[in-house]
């Protein structure tokens, strides 16, 4: 059966050649391996893929080696979320606002040139925000490209009095690269060929706190022709910003499971963060794939069953379950 591999997968299948970082080269065969159709034409192509991704992560990094410079950023924490707009919309003020990250915040246009991370502290876990350059009609940077297509969530960015003008030229610039957003919450379009990327996005309404403001957003939401998740926020009051916080994790569709040892009480300081309708197993995995192949039952405590009841691989866990792994 032929591989009949996309456009974009070539694309990408470039840019692993042309790499000259290990973060680079990860991107790239990580995004080759999300683009390819599966099919029994592409198994043994998965599994090379597969195995070369492994291998770049058990590379040890060279003491002293001088870095070069790469533009993709790990993901950290429970999920990675790019925030998209045009120039002086407010995206470097709301990650400074925040997070810890301290992006060059100025009002005049284009001032972030480089993609800025920072954590967004929400309850017991935290997001990875990137504040990307502007996106203007004028130049984007191709990397900016590649990180959005790797994000699990966008932010659009945008302000009341213009947002309608702001978040179709997004939506015009991500197009041809095959970058489709869609409002959180509702099922992608299923439509596009393979290749496209479809990113859940809120649309993050900025400058709250400005005279008019509430008349603007008002207006906004009549005018909306797609139902918009819309998140209305102050930087200067703090106004929205909670519920931004809250809004992302329902967004993201993710679970947080906590474990425990036998005899010993759960551990309630760091979550495992996955994937709504993860089973067992996908726990196990996430911790190591040793644990995963040696594992022989769980016991599990939560809603949906009784305290302590013993499960196989396949169980779904549910929000706030905590975990015992037997091997």
């Amino acid at each position: 059966m032929p591989a009949n591999l996309p456009p974009t997968y070539h694309e990408a299948e470039d840019r692993y050649r042309s790499a000259s970082t290990v973060e680079e080269k990860l991107a790239a065969l990580e995004e080759m391996l999300r683009i390819m159709p599966k099919h029994k034409g592409t198994d043994k192509l998965q599994a090379d893929l597969k195995s070369r991704i492994a291998k770049l992560k058990r590379q040890p990094k060279k003491k002293g080696a001088r870095r070069s410079a790469s533009h993709m950023i790990p993901k950290e924490g429970a999920g990675q979320i790019v925030l998209l707009g045009p120039p002086n919309t407010g995206k470097s003020a709301l990650v400074a606002r925040t997070t810890r990250a301290r992006p060059e915040v100025a009002a005049y246009p284009f001032t972030t040139r480089e993609a800025v991370p920072g954590m967004l502290a929400f309850e017991d876990i935290a997001f990875q925000l990137i504040d990307l350059p502007p996106l203007s009609a004028e130049y984007v940077e191709p990397w900016i490209y590649d990180l959005i297509r790797r994000a699990d969530l966008a932010w659009m960015v945008v302000e009341p009095g213009d947002s309608l003008d702001e978040a179709a030229l997004v939506l015009k610039l991500l197009e041809p690269k095959r970058i489709t957003l869609h409002p959180a919450g509702t099922e992608p379009p299923q439509e596009d060929e393979p290749g496209w990327v479809r990113l859940p996005t809120l649309l993050v309404v900025t400058g709250m706190d400005r005279p008019g403001s509430d008349e603007n957003l008002e207006i906004l939401k009549e005018l909306l022709e797609r139902p918009w998740p819309v998140v209305p926020v102050s930087v200067v009051t703090g106004d929205g910003l909670d519920p931004l916080a809250r809004r992302t994790y329902e967004a993201l569709d993710i679970v947080r499971v906590y474990t425990k040892q036998p005899g010993k009480p759960p551990d309630r300081d760091e979550p495992f963060t996955l994937d709504r309708g993860s089973t067992v197993a996908d726990l196990a995995l996430s911790i190591h794939k040793d644990i995963r192949d040696q594992l022989k039952f769980a016991r599990v405590w939560g809603k949906t069953v009784f305290d302590g009841q013993t499960v196989q691989q396949d169980h779904v866990l549910e929000e706030g379950d905590v975990v015992e792994l037997h091997s």
